[in-house]
C-alpha cells in the first residue's frame, strides 16, 4: 500500500497555462490539424486537468497568461483553484517567480508550521493524475527536487522541497528551453548544486499530431478510466468537427 504524503509538510500545486488563442498555443500541432482545433485541444487539456486534479495537493493555482484571460479560466475551473498571473520574462523567470511568490504567500504565520513544497506542471500532458502528485509529495519528503521527464527531452513536472531558495537558481536561470536537453541539463545542474533529485515515470507532452494519436490510442485501451473516456470523447468531437461541447 502506498504511504500518504508526509503530514508534516504541505504542498502547493501550480498549473501554468496560456490562453487558447489560435496561432498562439500548440502551433506545431496546429500546423497539421489546424490552429482552431489545436487551440480547442489546449483549452480542453486545461479544463480536464483542473477537474482531474481537483483534490491534489493542499492548494491549487492556475498560473495564467495573459492577465485579461482570467475570467475565461475562472469560468471552467472548479472550486478550490486560485487563478494567478504569470510574471514577465522567459519560462525560467516565470517558473521561479511562481515558486517565490507561492512560498511567500504560504509563509507560516505561526511558529513551527509545516514547511511548504511547490509542484509546477504545464497543460501539455493531460494524463497527470492526483496519484502522481501524491507520489511527488512523498518523494519531496527526502529529495530536494522531483522531475517528471517528458519524452521529447523536457519535463512535464518540477517540484521543489520547501518552495524556493537560492540553491534552486541554476534550475531556471539561462536554461536552453527550446532544446531537447532541458531534462538532462536540469539534472546535471542539480547534481552540481548538491541537490538530490527523484525522477518520475516519463510521459509524453502532446505537441504533435503523432503524439495526439498515441494519446487517443492509450485512452481507448484504458476504458476503465471514466475521466479518461470523457477526455477521449471530447478530443474526438474536436477532431471531427472542431467544436467542443
Amino acid at each position: 500500500m502506498a504511504m500518504p504524503p508526509d503530514v508534516d509538510r504541505t504542498c502547493r500545486l501550480g498549473l501554468m497555462a496560456k490562453h487558447w488563442e489560435p496561432g498562439k498555443v500548440k502551433t506545431r500541432l496546429g500546423a497539421t490539424i489546424g490552429m482552431q482545433r489545436a487551440a480547442k485541444l489546449h483549452r480542453l487539456f486545461c479544463e480536464h486537468l483542473t477537474h482531474a486534479l481537483a483534490t491534489a495537493a493542499d492548494r491549487r493555482s492556475l498560473v495564467i497568461s495573459p492577465p485579461q484571460s482570467r475570467g475565461e479560466f475562472e469560468s471552467f475551473s472548479p472550486t478550490g483553484w486560485d487563478v494567478e498571473i504569470q510574471s514577465e520574462g522567459d519560462l525560467g523567470r516565470r517558473m521561479q517567480t511562481w515558486f517565490e511568490q507561492s512560498a511567500a504567500a504560504a509563509a507560516p504565520s505561526v511558529e513551527n508550521a509545516p514547511p511548504v513544497d511547490g509542484v509546477l506542471i504545464g497543460a501539455d500532458c493531460p494524463l497527470i493524475s492526483t496519484a502522481l502528485i501524491g507520489h511527488t509529495q512523498r518523494l519531496l519528503s527526502d529529495h530536494d527536487v522531483v522531475l517528471g521527464p517528458a519524452v521529447d527531452g523536457g519535463y512535464y513536472l518540477i517540484a521543489l522541497r520547501d518552495g524556493w531558495c537560492e540553491r534552486y537558481q541554476p534550475l531556471t536561470h539561462q536554461m536552453p528551453w527550446s532544446s531537447a536537453d532541458v531534462f538532462t541539463t536540469t539534472c546535471t545542474r542539480a547534481e552540481s548544486a548538491g541537490l538530490s533529485v527523484a525522477v518520475l515515470t516519463p510521459m509524453e507532452d502532446i505537441d504533435t499530431e503523432s503524439e495526439l494519436d498515441r494519446l487517443r490510442t492509450q485512452l481507448r485501451q484504458d476504458s476503465s478510466d471514466a475521466g479518461g473516456q470523457d477526455l477521449l470523447q471530447s478530443i474526438e468531437r474536436i477532431m471531427q468537427n472542431g467544436v467542443q461541447t
